[in-house]
């Protein structure tokens, strides 16, 4: 446990010196050790407040308030501790007399109202987690307060960090009287994750863009894990008028990722105040918590899709002419889905439904998935079970609760005349008719031992031909907008010209 005063000067190097620092860490150890939280007294009149942080009903850390009374300055303690950090102690007695104004009574007082008020910070961190990174803040400004309010509600932009960091800057310009905020992140995605190698700006700059971005950068190559405040020449091409300009690191992990500026202040004092470095620290460090998060999530998902891709590409492998279908079908779908409206969001977890939309080949016969030419009625009856099988594989994993429909429906006709419950219309869910015209568009593309590929004109007509029977008229429109180069350099990256895929069109056939 180490203090971090807030105090400059004399007093600064009181409170860092080692011996108080031994002593405080030694009350610390003890009240880690045991189950009580008693106000000590340090010194002879000063005592240290313990506020017990509580995980999971065990303490894991005790913050510490000292509070100090004039006896307390004059102690023999004292006056051996400022010795032993070769500090003056009618200096730094000076510097601590108006704060040391305490006995034993008010100590405690004002320890039961540390306490309580700890507490109840505690209960909110639980029930709101948003709201971690700012409860401290809550008794700032209206404007401190409302500027942590949004940037807590918009923590959730892990899929667009880069959304959360131009948030962040409008609502620092918008709070405070400077007339530009930046922040320049460092080039390596590793660290960073999307917003790697960018600058963000908001408001009006000193100089030109390119000049500007550039000092950024080789402010960002200096920058430690301390804010700086940049005044005069030193300023560069950064300053403006005599405004300070105030650069603030963004860390993860304890290294510095980038900075968050601000400069030319719009304001009869110019000089930087104590609110305004409050403000750009919490925005800073919710820039270095969501980026971190971001990059877990980054992390997690392809960690996640990668093992889906992998799963399916296995299942495609099981017959040779198959081979990229899944991926095929996953970015058709996708794409059907942002054409037809849906949020981007939506969109993607399109794709993944069409991406496992067959997963449940895994329980059909090899066999009968790669026999050449038309099934027989028992076969194809087998094959009709994949959608039912992939559901069952599927459906204990909590991150697929919104495509297993895609995946145990995909085979339904608009009309009715589809499998395994052959429900109609939009009884259909939405993801699963998706699927359907991708799935189908797919296999008729595709090659197979009996059967070429069919044109692509024949394939659209098709595709047209089935719009209110097999599928959704409303989805044929929008996927018939869809301009399928992309689709085009799959299947030739897949090889596919030897692929084979029979879709959903004719009972009694091998379906894909």
């Amino acid at each position: 446990m180490q203090a971090e005063p807030s105090f400059a000067g004399p007093a600064e190097k009181f409170f860092r010196s080692p011996a108080l620092r031994k002593m405080v860490a030694a009350s610390g150890a003890n009240w880690l050790k045991s189950r009580t939280h008693e106000v000590t007294e340090l010194l002879p009149g000063c005592y240290l407040v313990p506020l017990p942080e509580i995980a999971r009903r065990r303490v894991v850390a005790v913050d510490v308030a000292m509070l100090l009374s004039d006896a307390a300055l004059n102690s023999r303690e004292f006056i051996e501790i400022c010795r032993s950090a070769r500090l003056d102690a009618f200096s730094v007695r000076q510097a601590l007399a108006d704060i040391a104004s305490y006995d034993e009574q008010s100590a405690r007082r004002v320890a039961e109202l540390l306490a309580w008020n700890y507490d109840d910070l505690s209960r909110i961190v639980v029930q709101d987690e948003t709201i971690d990174s700012f409860s401290s803040q809550l008794s700032e400004s209206y404007e401190e307060i409302t500027l942590l309010y949004k940037l807590g509600e918009s923590m959730t932009e892990l899929i667009h960090p880069e959304r959360f960091i131009q948030m962040a800057c409008r609502e620092l310009h918008s709070s405070l009287p400077f007339a530009w905020v930046a922040a320049r992140f460092v080039d390596d995605r590793a660290s960073a994750g999307a917003v790697a190698d960018k600058t963000i700006t908001v408001g009006t700059p000193p100089c030109e863009q390119s000049r500007f971005e550039g000092a950024l950068r080789m402010a960002l190559t200096g920058i430690a894990a301390e804010r700086v405040i940049l005044e005069g020449a030193d300023r560069g091409v950064l300053g403006a008028g005599e405004s300070q300009v105030i650069l603030c690191p963004v860390m993860r992990e304890g290294t510095p990722i980038g900075l968050v500026a601000l400069g030319n202040k719009r304001a009869e004092d110019n000089q930087v105040n104590n609110g305004e470095l409050k403000l750009l620290q919490a925005a800073a460090g919710h820039m270095g918590v969501l980026l971190s998060n971001a990059s877990l999530y980054e992390q997690q998902q392809a960690m996640f899709l990668g093992t889906l891709e992998a799963l399916t590409a296995a299942i495609d492998a099981k017959d040779p002419y198959t081979c990229g279908h899944s991926e095929r079908v996953a970015y058709l779908a996708g794409e059907i889905a942002a054409e037809f409206g849906l949020h981007e969001h939506e969109a993607d977890r399109v794709r993944i439904a069409g991406l496992v939309h067959d997963i449940g080949k895994i329980g059909v016969p090899e066999a009968v998935l790669r026999k050449p030419g038309r099934l027989t009625d028992e076969e194809f009856g087998l094959i009709k079970l994949h959608p039912q099988i992939g559901f069952q594989i599927l459906k204990d994993i909590p991150l697929l609760d919104d495509v297993l429909p895609g995946v145990l429906y995909h085979h339904e006709r608009f009309d009715g005349r589809g499998y395994p419950f052959s429900v109609s219309g939009e009884n259909i869910p939405l993801v699963a008719r998706m699927i359907g015209i991708a799935d189908a568009f797919d296999a008729m593309s595709s090659s197979r031992t009996y059967r070429a590929a069919m044109d692509r004109t024949k394939v659209l007509a098709e595709i047209r031909r089935g719009a209110g029977s097999q599928f959704d008229e409303r989805l044929v429109e929008a996927f018939l907008r869809i301009d399928l180069a992309e689709y085009d350099r799959m299947v030739s990256r897949h090889g596919s010209s030897e692929a084979t895929r029979i879709g959903t069109l004719i009972p009694k056939e091998r379906a894909a």
